[in-house]
Parts: structure tokens; sequence; C-alpha cells
């Protein structure tokens, strides 16, 4: 009898866990290709699971079974040709003159989402058409949530490849701390003098104010006149519907901060099993005398963008290194000669170079996603940041012990050389590196598994209203007992006006009382 209930309760336990096919609709709006990088692992992923995944995004590749992208072809265009927006030039902001130039970049998005003819797709689905859940990359705002909207409000999951950034807490509650949390435009570290945290205090409350009194009332007056939802909610009331938060973050050289139960961290979700490198890549590595170095800025500045002077300097440093081999993702044709310890490519598989054994360096921009697999795969770093939270990231590395910055705005061959010849022969970096990806490493499942088991939670449990913070029903003033100290501090002028008021009048009638005549 015993064996049959419990072979009944693992049926029913079962049942509950298993999560039948599901229509799940992707809002991937933040135009960046690292983005999209992180983001189709987690959509493929779900597609493996058998779910059936509708992505919206301004990116996209070749579309697989059950995975159907619809095109937002106005984005890039309007933001690079139409309003001009010039990386470099953004690089050389300082971090208050960013947050400005990145609302018109949030801005910006949702003018080329909103007149782009796959939008139009979207909209013609029925109203009746069922999504099961909808995931939604938040960095770049709520532009096109009214699209929750018109699916009649399935269950909704944000995420972002960005860290954990400070307008979190305005979709999912809880609290930022600035003592030891800095903006991502700072590059400080988590121990702040008084001066930083000031004014990381300082830069934070400004972007809070600019996102809520300025960037969302604009969203919500562009997608209300676009969408024609009259009787649509607020925009960012729509957003904070958001039931479950996934990060990508570690505290193996992230902010160790505080997160509601329902904000996952699943830093590194993006990073898989590495494959084999080409032939010819393995040959070069191979014949290395001391090993070799990565070198790639990612895929928004990228190095043919830096200019033939600085590319001269590169190329001139690596000649002067011949024990190492460098691989240069070069994204366009390079009319320089090259040593033959360089090569280039406009691709490179980075996760496979960073694997092998024979890598000892990488000259990177300190994005975040290079910064964990370089810290997954345990190889120090040369950093050269250009803008948002690359100056963080390598910051922390610095504090780390496991990079050497490059400053891109006063570079020279020799400047080149003599860094990374002291990243890549001093044992220390390679030692704390290798130190850093054992914490990242050692974990109880794969991050990519702890995203795909909370987004199916969510399938399961559509509600899940226990884990949701209560900070966003409280308001910031309740939430931060503003009105308990403004009360106490009440108290204790009250207290010490009275104390005042007592010593004063007993004071003053002392010497109001007549003195008596002598007889």
């Amino acid at each position: 009898m015993r064996a049959n209930v419990s072979l009944v309760a693992l049926c029913a336990l079962a049942a509950l866990s298993a999560v039948q096919t599901a229509n799940i609709l992707c809002i991937m709006t933040v135009p960046s290709p690292s983005h999209h990088i992180w983001n189709r692992v987690i959509m493929e992923e779900l597609v493996a699971r058998g779910h059936n995944v509708t992505v919206v995004s301004q990116d996209g590749d070749a579309s697989r079974t059950n995975l159907t992208y619809i095109m937002l072809e106005k984005v890039y265009s309007t933001l690079y040709e139409d309003e001009g927006l010039d990386l470099l030039e953004v690089s050389k902001e300082t971090p208050f003159q960013s947050l400005f130039t990145f609302r018109e970049f949030y801005l910006g998005m949702c003018r080329g989402a909103l007149k782009s003819n796959g939008l139009n797709v979207i909209l013609n689905y029925p109203d009746s058409f069922r999504f099961d859940l909808v995931l939604y990359d938040f960095g770049c705002g709520p532009c096109l949530l009214p699209l929750l909207h018109k699916f009649n409000y399935p269950p909704l999951v944000a995420l972002t490849a960005f860290s954990n950034p400070p307008y979190s807490v305005d979709i999912v509650g809880g609290h930022k701390h600035f003592a030891y949390t800095p903006h991502y435009a700072l590059p400080y570290g988590f121990d702040m003098s008084f001066t930083e945290r000031a004014y990381n205090t300082y830069l934070c409350l400004w972007d809070a104010g600019l996102r809520k009194f300025t960037i969302m009332p604009q969203l919500d007056a562009m997608v209300r006149d676009r969408f024609g939802f009259n009787d649509m909610p607020y925009l960012q009331d729509i957003e904070q519907r958001t039931v479950l938060m996934l990060v990508n973050t570690n505290p193996a050289f992230d902010a160790p901060e505080p997160l509601p139960p329902n904000v996952i961290a699943i830093g590194g979700a993006h990073i898989k099993e590495p494959k084999p490198l080409p032939s010819d890549l393995e040959e070069f590595v191979g014949k290395a005398k001391k090993g070799a170095v990565l070198f790639s800025l990612g895929s928004n500045i990228r190095s043919d963008m830096i200019g033939e002077q600085r590319q001269r300097m590169f190329i001139e440093a690596f000649r002067q290194m011949p024990d190492y081999h460098f691989l240069w993702k070069f994204e366009s044709k390079l009319n320089l000669p090259l040593p033959p310890n360089v090569i280039i490519r406009p691709w490179m598989p980075q996760n496979s170079i960073l694997n092998h054994p024979r890598t000892r360096g990488f000259i990177t921009h300190s994005g975040g996603l290079s910064t964990q697999e370089a810290s997954w795969f345990g190889v120090p770093l040369i950093g050269m940041p250009f803008f948002v939270d690359q100056h963080r990231n390598l910051k922390r590395s610095l504090i780390g012990g496991v990079a050497e910055p490059l400053d891109f705005g006063a570079l020279s061959t020799e400047k080149i050389r003599a860094t990374v010849l002291k990243v890549l022969e001093t044992p220390i970096y390679r030692k704390n590196m290798q130190r850093r990806a054992m914490y990242f490493r050692d974990q109880p499942e794969k991050p990519l598994d702890r995203a795909i088991w909370w987004i199916e939670y969510v399938l399961r449990h559509p509600t899940v209203e226990h884990l949701r913070s209560p900070t966003l029903k409280l308001g910031t003033a309740k939430s931060n007992l503003l009105d308990v100290y403004g009360f106490f501090a009440g108290v204790i002028l009250f207290v010490l006006w009275l104390a005042l008021f007592i010593v004063r009048r007993v004071c003053c009638g002392r010497k109001m009382k007549p003195k008596k005549k002598q007889q």
C-alpha cells in the first residue's frame, strides 16, 4: 500500500513539474549584437526544450524550427543614420553626460521600432492568439510592452545581459544600495570613498529621475499614439507586471547586493562547452613559443573603427613580441602588412580560443560578456574600455588583480607592448584569474539550466505573487523608511525644543525674580 501511495505521489509531482509546449513571445529591443548573443542562447534552449518561440527584435539570424524572428528593420538605421549616433564620440563623454545620451538612445530605439514594418506583422496577429509567456529585455525600456496588452497579459519575465542596472528596482522592486553598488557608468569599486559615494548617489538619483519623469512619459506618449489602445494602462504600470527577472550577474565579480526572491542571477548563461579550434587556428596557436593572445573589441566598437594610426601601433607592438601569436578579430579588410605572429579574421571563436590551454591573455574592450567568458576560462585581461559599463568592469578586474588597463586616448606602441607583456609574463594575473574562475564555475547547476528552470516555473505558476517585493506597493517613501526617519527627526527636534524651552523658562525666571532690600 505504501509503495502504491509513493508511486502516486511521484507521478503527481512529475505531472506538476512537467511543462507542456508553450507559445513564448520574446520582445528583445536592445540594439546591441552582444545582447542578442546572450538572449539567443536562452531562446534557442527554450526551443530545444520543445517550446515555440516568436522573437520581435532588430537582431536576428538563421531561424530554426519553432523559432520565428519578426525583424524591426528600422531600428539600427534610425539610430546610426537618421540620428547620427557615433559610439566613439559617446566614449569621450563624462558619466553624467552619458545619462542624456542614453536617454536619446532609448527614445531613438523606440522611434525606429515603431516605424518598422516588422511591428505591423506582430500587430496583425489576432488578438485571440495565445501566448503563454512573454520574455522582455528591459535594457532599453518598455517601448513594445503594449503587445502585452494586445495579447491579454500573459505572465511577463524580464531579463537583461546588462548586469543588474539601477532601474531594475523600478520594475520588480527591492533596493539599490548606493553605498556599495556603483552606477554602471562609474569606474568605482565596492569600497568607495565619501566623494565617490556622494557622486554615485547623485548620478543614480539623476538616472532614476530621468527615467521616471522624462523617458517614461515620452515613451508612453509615443506608443499610445502608435498602438491606439484606448484602455491601455500607463506604460510603466505594464512593466511592473513583471513576475520574474533574470539578471546576468555573479558575485565572483559583481556587486554583492541583496536581490528580491523573484530576481534570479544567471551570470554566464551564454557560456557553452567550447568546440575545438578550426585546424588553421589550432596550427597557428600551436606554433607560438610562449602562447597565444586574443584581441577583440566586441560588437559595438569594431577594430576597423579605431583608425589606421592606432591599428599600426598594435601591429608594431605585436611585431615586437614574436614569441606570442595574436588572433585579432578585425571586421573588414586590413590594408596593412602583418607580421607572421598576427592573424586576422572577421569573426573569432572566442570561447574556443579562451578555453585553449595555450591562450595566455585577452586584449578586450572589457564588455560584460567578454569579461565573464575570460573569467570562466581563467584568462587574464588587458582592458581598453570605451563606454557604459566597460570602465566599471575593468575597474573590478583591476581590483581583483586579473587585468591591466590601456587608455584608448593615450595609446602608443611602447605602452601596448609593455602592458601586454606585464600581464603575460607576471604569473600573479593568471593565478588570480584562475581563482576567480574556480568561484565562478563552482555552482550547483549551469546558469543556463537555472534560467530555463525559472522560466518554466512561471509557466507552471503564472502569478507567483508570493515572490514579488512589497516595495512596489509601498512606494519610495515607505519602502526606504523616509516617513519613519522623518517622524524620528520630528520627535528629536521636539524633545530638543522642549528641553530648550524649559531651560530658558527656568533661567529667565531666576533672572526676573526681584532681590529683597537689606534692612
